[in-house]
């Protein structure tokens, strides 16, 4: 009979160690502790909406979400929304979105480098925007709502750059009244003749009374009238 070991634990059958029916789970067992291990490890986040979980940030939340983000508005009267600056607005500008058309009149190149004035075939230099010597312009300019009319300086500076741009046609300031500067001639003795169009439409010709403010012998009925008198009487008339 065998004799019993003896161990810091205690005593235990010898046999207990050589049987291998006992020693097969023991050896099966690192085997089956590794498994449930991989298993058991902590899952990872992925990152932010990474592949492993689909955790994090929901998709398309945050800059650059679909909607609420920043987008291309076009710029300045651009194709994105067709909001800005109106065409041709302001002074010296082809008037609020319309297109000169051609003049009636002929462009000279002796009018370049600012000659226009003073090849004028008539006496001229009378003319001062002053329209509060028009005696109907107190009670009508209220009415509008204008303090003013284009100064000379701005007509003059748009005769100039058409003239290089080898055009005869200005748009009046503030207005969308295209004047023909080469149609305006003198009538003495403080009139003048000239053609127009209105809104990019065909020409029409008229008659200005430079010194009582008359436009076909009538007082202007609007602002936009009142300035085209004045841009004549300007070109006609005015020192340049």
């Amino acid at each position: 009979m065998a004799h019993p070991s003896r161990s810091r634990w205690g005593s235990r059958p010898q046999d207990l160690l050589l049987n291998p029916l006992l020693l097969t789970p023991l050896l099966l067992l690192p085997l089956l502790l590794s498994a449930p291990q991989a298993t058991a490890r902590p899952m990872r986040g992925g990152g932010v909406g990474g592949p492993a979980s689909g955790a994090g940030v929901r998709p398309g939340a945050g800059f650059g979400e679909a909607g609420p983000g920043l987008y291309n508005r076009g710029g300045v009267g651009g194709p994105a929304s067709g909001r800005g600056v109106r065409p041709g607005a302001g002074w010296g500008a082809p008037g609020a979105g319309v297109v000169r058309r051609p003049g009636v009149g002929t462009w000279n190149p002796a009018w370049q480098g600012g000659r226009y004035w003073q090849a004028r075939p008539w006496t001229a230099g009378c003319y001062r925007v002053n329209p509060a010597g028009w005696g109907w312009w107190g009670a009508r300019s209220a009415a509008w709502g204008v303090a003013s009319l284009a100064t000379a300086s701005a007509v003059t500076d748009l005769v100039d750059a058409a003239v290089e741009e080898h055009n005869t046609v200005i748009v009046v300031p503030q207005t969308s009244i295209q004047l023909d500067y080469a149609s305006v001639q003198a009538v003495p003795p403080k009139g003048a003749s000239f053609a127009y169009a209105i809104g990019g439409g065909s020409y029409s010709y008229g008659q200005a009374d430079c010194d009582q403010g008359l436009l076909q012998g009538q007082p202007p009925s609007t602002a936009d009238q009142a300035q085209l008198l004045n841009a004549v009487c300007q070109i006609a008339y005015g020192p340049g």
